[in-house]
């Protein structure tokens, strides 16, 4: 589809697609954001390539979709606050977002959008999976639709996940924050039902039950969420900007660039409580 300059181009038949035409460097008008906006409703995860930003800019960028949501326990830059320098060095073995989640399930008011923009990238690997939970949704049988339909989740912030060393945490297991969701989420602007969950280390258990009885249906529901025919894969250049929305939308970060420097910035979009 096309709004004059702007052309969006599907990459997967499940989710995702480029945008071009746009520099987002510039202070987009009315109707080119309502365009791109409109665009990350319709495929839920958005990419532009070869773009020259600086943290200032994206941050003006992201603020059109609302606050900043500050991570509580991994600081920003120091001059930019809401921007989050995601780094994994030559010589780390592991990487932040490793597993599939939603960015921040663990807070009373999980994230909007997350917006994610390269700085450094290797020449082969770290590349990004996607996930429609919207399609994970329409693929269960009515009984199994019936059944969770009244289920909430028990989310957690997993301080023990291994991570690259510049993304180590500080926050003891005890003060983690914790919040409940419904497990089937409707979408607060397109009205469509989602599977709303994150892999076990945020996701523990079902509200009203103990981790043991949850988990054989949390383990299936994750296994079917990310089968591949919901999913898109987006392979990073220096320059390209991925924006996604955490209410239908599952992401995990690839580790298969070790030797190499990965270096990208992060903002998360503030959303709004869940019902």
């Amino acid at each position: 589809m096309g709004h004059n300059h702007l052309e969006t181009q599907p990459i997967a038949g499940a989710l995702g697609a480029e945008v071009h035409g746009v520099n987002l460097a510039d202070d987009l008008d009315a109707a080119t954001f309502n365009a791109v906006h409109q665009a990350l409703l319709d495929h839920g995860v958005i990419f532009f390539r070869d773009q020259n930003i600086t943290p200032a800019q994206q941050l003006a960028l992201a603020k059109r979709w609302g606050g900043v949501h500050l991570h509580p326990y991994i600081p920003s830059l120091p001059d930019h606050p809401g921007v989050f320098e995601i780094v994994k060095d030559v010589d780390d073995r592991h990487t932040l977002g490793g597993m599939w989640h939603t960015d921040q399930m663990f807070t009373p008011t999980p994230v909007r959008a997350t917006m994610l923009y390269a700085k450094v990238v290797p020449q082969a690997g770290g590349d990004t999976m996607f996930a429609n939970m919207y399609l994970a949704y329409d693929a269960l049988s009515d009984g199994m639709k019936d059944m969770l339909g009244g289920l909430r989740t028990v989310n957690q912030y997993n301080k023990k996940k291994q991570r690259a060393a510049a993304m180590q945490v500080s926050a003891p297991e005890e003060e983690a924050i914790t919040a409940e969701h419904p497990l089937i989420r409707t979408h607060t602007e397109t009205g469509r039902p989602a599977l709303y969950i994150s892999y076990d280390g945020i996701t523990r258990r079902f509200a009203g039950m103990t981790d043991e009885e949850s988990r054989p249906l949390l383990d299936y529901l994750m296994e079917h969420a990310t089968r591949p025919e919901f999913t898109c894969r987006f392979r990073w250049e220096e320059g390209s900007l991925a924006l996604w929305d955490n209410r239908c939308v599952l992401h995990m970060a690839l580790n298969d660039y070790h030797g190499h420097r990965r270096v990208m910035h992060r903002i998360t979009i503030e959303g709004e409580a869940t019902h």
